[in-house]
């Protein structure tokens, strides 16, 4: 029986409970390419997320393009598989603001047996950059 790469990830990304930190950053699924390996999605912080000035904290901004590059490196695998990340570099462009849609893609630069390449995006519903990042993860099959 041949792996269905397209019904699994649409089945893991909405059907299935999302881990407890993809639902604190409000992640919903736009779409996503299993032959390309890149994946869009929605993101809506809530106030706790918040900084002293009132946009989202570094850290929750790190967690929603991680969450998208992780997911772009686990379906540039071949069958069920994550991409922990091993090493990942922010950078904060604008004031990211927190209650409002925000869209994250992440993508698959490059695979190899012993690592992957990512990098990602997140912009605001107008399509305005805000942050971008660059990760590298660690292959890993899952036993599904």
């Amino acid at each position: 029986m041949s792996f269905d790469k397209r019904a699994f990830w649409l089945d893991m990304l909405t059907k299935r409970e999302l881990p407890k930190a993809a639902a604190f950053v409000g992640f919903e699924l736009i779409e996503f390419n299993e032959d390309e390996a890149w994946i869009k999605a929605a993101f809506f912080l809530p106030p706790e997320a918040t900084n002293p000035g009132g946009d989202a904290q570094g850290g929750f901004i790190s967690a929603m393009l991680d969450e998208v590059m992780s997911i772009a490196g686990s379906i540039a695998q071949d069958g069920p598989a994550m991409a922990p990340t091993l090493q990942m570099t922010t950078s904060y462009i604008r004031p990211v603001p927190v209650g409002v849609r925000l869209i994250g893609r992440g993508e698959c630069v490059r695979r190899g047996r012993s690592g992957i390449f990512t990098r990602g995006e997140l912009t605001s519903a107008d399509g305005k950059l805000l942050a971008q990042a660059t990760a590298s993860c660690i292959p890993r099959p899952m036993d599904w």
